[in-house]
């Protein structure tokens, strides 16, 4: 076997990886269905075969044990939890995005978004106050 059998053999693999991989991906869009009405929110994991999920079926948000057996409706959220779920969605998303877009500056402004999310808070909380 010589070097000319070697390199036509590692040509042969990378191209089947990379043929193998375009192909896992394409699978995997087409596999993924997409519903207007149904969507999963949030899924946290308990156990290997079990989960807890947020899913959010037209305007009602439901919190759903799956299991690789069963799924059941656990609770279904008030409106003030649902947007009490949204708002902390968002706070997140946008908690995660702020330092990857802003590399060594990202520590400055987190304690500046903390400064500003606490004086929101402290001026929601007054005009609640005014308002009873």
């Amino acid at each position: 076997m010589g070097l000319a059998d070697i390199g036509q053999m590692l040509i042969a693999l990378s191209v089947t990886v990379l043929l193998a991989n375009f192909l896992l991906k394409k699978l995997n869009n087409f596999s993924r269905s997409t519903s207007d009405v149904i969507k999963v929110i949030e899924r946290v994991p308990v156990s290997k075969s079990s989960s807890l999920s947020i899913v959010q079926v037209d305007s009602e948000y439901l919190l759903m044990s799956i299991s690789e057996t069963k799924s059941e409706v656990i609770k279904t959220f008030t409106q003030q939890e649902k947007e009490a779920i949204q708002k902390r969605l968002i706070e997140s998303r946008q908690a995660k995005e702020i330092p990857n877009k802003l590399g060594p500056y990202s520590e400055k402004l987190k304690t500046i978004q903390e400064k500003i999310l606490h004086k929101a808070r402290q001026f929601e909380e007054q005009r609640k106050e005014r308002n009873t």
